[in-house]
């Protein structure tokens, strides 16, 4: 068996395949199409593009959508509810200076009206209704649904062992080169490259979200994109939460609530409904349930 990794950029960031298998044969073709299903996604929902979807629908208030764009919204409230509002696709980052991609480094200053109130959105089939002052979000969701769905499509073309990273967000199938669970690495917040926990997976989804890397200052005041809904109080205590879960949309969801959260609501909540977690705090200590 061989290992064939492919990286790439996408979706503003760094995108990278794995699949094991004994030869590449037709796989490049398949990576093109798994790229190709990326673009296409962003196209629907970011935030960036002014003739996405999304952005479509967040001027206008009203539009029909795709199953797909349905889905995305069906499983928001699915964790909206599960976190009793701490997950929220309708946070509006802008109002902290994140109007522009990240990667562009601007940061604009503008006072957005902010209605948080998600169970208010409607649907009428794919009809669905905004109210005044909302924008949807689906940065904290939609690349934990993106690696499944990539993961998905290899396993149907019968690549069954492939690892996608969609940087942090991460999906495992089947085994890796020794024919061993996937070995993934938590990294240190602190830039030591000694990890500090590395698990053992397959056939589920492990996502990081962290304070440390999208971040800015303006004006003399620290920002970074997470934000709890209920506090213009940015979190301080925790610097990165680690999620597993083998349901996609949850990881990813769930290590943006954990960490608008806090340390103790969020080790509560997770002990309470049986989540594998890992997380670490700004004074170097770890608090887990995973081995």
């Amino acid at each position: 068996m061989k290992k064939f990794e492919f990286t790439f950029q996408a979706l503003g960031t760094i995108c990278s395949i794995v699949c094991i298998w004994e030869n590449k044969q037709r796989l490049p073709a398949l990576i093109n199409e798994c790229y190709q299903k990326m673009v296409t996604f962003e196209k629907e929902f970011s935030r960036f593009k002014r003739d996405s979807l999304l952005s479509s629908l967040n001027r206008e208030k009203q539009m029909e959508v795709s199953d797909e764009f349905l889905s995305l919204i069906e499983k928001s409230r699915e964790v909206f509810r599960l976190t009793n509002g701490y997950f929220n696709p309708l946070i509006d980052v802008r109002n902290i200076w994140y109007v522009h991609s990240f990667d562009t480094q601007i940061f604009e200053k503008k006072e957005w009206g902010e209605n948080l109130d998600f169970e208010s959105i409607k649907n009428y089939g794919n009809l669905i209704k905004l109210q005044p002052d909302m924008n949807l979000d689906f940065g904290s969701i939609a690349k934990g649904y993106l690696s499944e769905k990539i993961s998905l499509f290899l396993q149907q073309k019968w690549w069954k062992n492939n690892f996608v990273n969609l940087w942090g967000d991460i999906y495992v199938s089947g085994v890796n080169l020794e024919w061993e669970k996937w070995k993934i690495s938590i990294e240190s917040p602190f830039w030591d490259t000694t990890p500090v926990h590395i698990c053992e997976l397959t056939n589920t989804s492990i996502s990081t979200s962290g304070s440390y890397l999208r971040k800015w200052e303006i004006e003399g005041k620290k920002y970074h994109h997470l934000r709890n809904p209920f506090s213009k109080e940015a979190e301080k205590e925790l610097v990165s939460v680690s999620i597993i879960h083998p349901f996609w949309y949850m990881t990813d969801a769930l290590a943006t609530a954990c960490f608008a959260m806090g340390k103790k609501k969020a080790v509560d909540f997770c002990e309470k409904n049986g989540i594998s977690y890992l997380f670490i705090l700004q004074n170097g200590d770890i608090v887990k349930n995973i081995e």
